[in-house]
């Protein structure tokens, strides 16, 4: 029992182990996921943190541009003439500015432009020439600072050819004590852009749409591709809250992706133009990951010997408590049953079994005390017509043995079985046979007393004799005195009534119960009319075979147990 237990304590233990890893993998999926999702938030905020220093070092940077000397003199001739700045004065002022601009280095402009006091383009790098006339003073990033302010934005311009999208930085230039015009510093949003802001925020894909398509990727995304993205930001777009607040919730992307998606400040924002920022979160997949996903100065601090000690102590514990239950018991079981079988002990002793193995032993004693030594059959309920012969069967029942003069040496374990007749019918010869034996017809004898009359149908009913009257036991010489007759019994009056054949049967029936219960053996079952039909049945074979007028039973004790015999009766 404590081996069972512990087998189910085992299974426990390392159903809970199994179940551990997986929750332990699901928990830090889990977490894994919700860490992205949370560091996806953070990560637009800085990034429209980085966007706006990076414009206001774009507008501090442009503070020297706006104050030389030659850029004002020239915005100021500008605004003031009608006729504005003859060519040779627009092509020193773009010298002045192209110079001006590569000493920003990495913070260039791709689109420069110097404007008047009306917004018309007076000097342009960058793009197509303009034509005469040409002004972005409608934009409001140049509005506002042709009124004096600093300012940023994000804006959609096209020169006759493919629309692209600018962050724009404005400064008003002054002359004196009035604004005569503004330097915008116009830088495209590309992969340039795109892999220096995702390297400030680390393990991120940043990539820029516009007119719901993807036009940028960061060209070192951490495993988000270009069409994971694009199927972000179609489930984004139909989301009203992108217009709403101006940015999406967290988008599931495929292959267990999240983004989210901005759309830019200023005008570009009409235009469809924004941002989207994504990541992967690092999936186990499989509690076998876990150690790999474990830092080495954690395993390193695992008390292995605890982790080894302890299942092998379990282990130990699950033989040591096999041994006990099983094993050793067996061991001493099968020691009592080899001394059994030596014949060193007569049969099991119960009380030193085993518990676990004391029915078998029951059930092996109460099959040697039927056998007399030897197995028998089961102590179950049996069929009598097997017991004792099916009816119309031609065969002797083995419940049966013939008299062959030698009935102190039985041929059969359990009964005599019908051996070859030893009678010789008239006229006939047997080879290598024993002489027959005569048994003379056995006397009725005194009637006995049977438990119940049955007459037997095969057999005539005699008419009824005359009363018996029993001598007297006493001499009586008056022969003139009156004699007095005692009243018969009735169990008498009807045992007299029966057939010499059906007392006889009677007899045997009674006899062959006696036995059994002498010799300790199981009855139910057992009733007249069956020994009744296996008796005429055999009396009628052993007639038929060897020409006899009759059959005689006797009940005797074989080998501990009661058994029949046949005799044959001229």
């Amino acid at each position: 029992m404590i081996s069972r237990l512990w087998y189910f304590v085992i299974a426990a233990i390392a159903g809970a182990a199994v179940a551990a890893a997986y929750v332990a993998q699901g928990t830090l999926d889990y977490r894994s996921a919700q860490s992205a999702r949370e560091s996806l938030r953070r990560d637009r905020a800085e990034l429209e943190l980085m966007l706006r220093t990076d414009a206001r070092n774009r507008l501090d940077s442009l503070g020297p541009m706006a104050a030389h000397e030659e850029v004002r003199t020239a915005l100021a001739a500008a605004s003031n003439g009608r006729r504005g700045l003859d060519s040779a004065a627009r092509t020193r002022l773009g010298n002045t500015l192209a110079q001006l601009n590569g000493q920003l280095q990495e913070g260039a402009a791709q689109l420069l432009f110097a404007l008047d006091a009306n917004g018309a383009i007076v000097a342009q790098l960058g793009g197509t020439t303009p034509p005469a006339g040409a002004g972005i003073g409608a934009f409001p990033v140049a509005e506002r600072a042709l009124r004096g302010y600093l300012t940023d934005d994000v804006l959609v311009y096209s020169d006759g050819q493919n629309p692209a999208i600018y962050r724009a930085a404005a400064r008003p230039v002054v002359q004196g004590n009035r604004y005569v015009g503004a330097i915008v510093h116009c830088s495209e949003i590309g992969a340039d852009l795109a892999n220096r802001l995702s390297s400030r925020l680390g393990d991120v894909s940043l990539a820029f749409f516009f007119r719901g398509e993807i036009t940028t990727v960061d060209a070192d995304a951490p495993g988000v591709s270009r069409a994971e993205l694009e199927t972000g930001l179609a489930a984004a777009l139909e989301a009203p809250e992108l217009n709403e607040r101006g940015h999406s919730e967290v988008v599931e992307l495929p292959n267990d992706g999240v983004g989210v998606f901005v759309l830019a400040k200023g005008t570009a924002r009409h235009a469809g133009a924004g941002y989207a920022i994504a990541r992967t979160p690092a999936v186990l997949g499989s509690p076998m990951a876990l150690f790999d996903a474990v830092p080495d100065a954690v395993m390193g601090s695992v008390n292995w010997l605890l982790v080894v000690a302890v299942p092998l102590v379990l282990a130990l514990l699950g033989v040591l408590f096999f041994f006990l239950e099983r094993d050793r018991p067996f061991s001493g079981f099968r020691k009592l049953a080899e001394a059994v079988g030596a014949g060193s002990a007569p049969h099991f002793d119960e009380a030193g079994v085993p518990a676990r193995f004391r029915k078998i032993a029951h059930s092996i004693n109460e099959a040697l005390g039927r056998g007399g030594g030897g197995l028998a059959a089961p102590k179950a309920k049996a069929d009598l017509d097997e017991i004792l012969g099916q009816a119309g069967s031609s065969s002797s029942s083995p419940y049966f043995g013939f008299a062959d003069g030698k009935e102190d040496a039985p041929k059969n374990d359990l009964f005599d079985a019908a051996p070859k007749p030893v009678l010789e019918p008239p006229g006939a010869e047997l080879d290598d046979e024993p002489q027959p034996t005569t048994v003379a017809a056995l006397p009725a004898g005194p009637p006995s007393v049977p438990p119940a009359a049955t007459a037997l149908p095969s057999t005539p009913k005699p008419p009824p004799p005359a009363p018996l009257m029993p001598e007297s036991p006493f001499d009586d010489d008056d022969e003139s005195g009156a004699t007095m007759v005692a009243a018969v019994p009735d169990e008498l009056i009807a045992a007299s009534q029966t057939s010499p054949l059906e007392r006889h049967y009677r007899q045997v029936y009674d006899d062959f119960i006696a036995m059994k219960h002498r010799l300790g053996e199981a009855t139910v079952g057992l009733t007249y009319e069956k020994l009744l039909a296996t008796l005429e049945k055999n009396a009628n074979a052993i007639k038929s075979k060897h020409g006899v007028a009759e059959v005689r039973f006797k009940v005797y004790e074989k080998n501990g147990k009661a058994a029949l015999k046949a005799t044959p009766v001229k």
